[in-house]
């Protein structure tokens, strides 16, 4: 050390203007990475609420779909399922059910690109038009449908519905999926 030149390390106040920019920059980092952790987190939160909305949906639908088989039957010993036909897919259920009524279910628009499944009752689906004695939606109108399948193999009727979700932007397609019977039709079992 040059003669006549004293440091003294003790009387130093404050920060110099490098420490306070790397402290600054350090918290700005942590900041932003929280926030980036936080977004991620109500982004997956949201995909999943998607995907439950369509599930309790189709749950619902499932369940009074399954509660009209129980009742289901035709006086005159015909096929309890209607349509669709035999080894056939179609986006609509007929069947018949106590006192010579028709059930349908059938995914409606119900406006704004949304869609609910709806329950309809009628004497016969095969007049035009089908003299309805009420129709009423299942499940909520959502956008999250996108189709409403039913696959028949004798008295078995396989239920699928299809939605859309949205991850990070990216549209995603799910599936759901179930299997009901008809009972009460003996040439209609397995």
């Amino acid at each position: 050390m040059p003669k006549g030149v004293k440091f003294d390390l003790q009387k130093r106040n404050g920060f110099t203007l490098l420490e306070l920019i790397i402290s600054l920059s350090i918290v700005i980092i942590v900041i932003i990475m929280a926030l980036a952790t936080f977004s991620r987190f109500y982004t997956v939160r949201a995909f999943y609420e998607q995907q439950l909305v369509i599930e309790q949906n189709f749950r619902l639908a499932l369940d009074r779909i399954t509660e009209d088989f129980r009742e289901s039957s035709n006086p005159e010993g015909g096929a309890i399922i209607l349509k669709p036909e035999d080894n056939t897919m179609e986006e609509e259920l007929i069947f018949s059910k106590s006192g010579g009524t028709q059930v349908r279910y059938i995914l409606k628009g119900t406006g704004s690109q949304k869609f609910a499944i709806y329950r309809e009752i009628s004497n016969d689906f095969t007049a035009t038009p089908p003299s309805l004695i009420s129709s009423q939606p299942i499940t909520e109108d959502m956008n999250q449908i996108v189709k409403l399948y039913f696959i028949r193999q004798g008295g078995k009727v396989v239920v699928i519905i299809v939605g859309k979700t949205s991850y990070f932007g990216a549209k995603n397609i799910v599936s759901f999926t179930s299997l009901i019977y008809s009972r009460n039709s003996p040439e209609e079992n397995p």
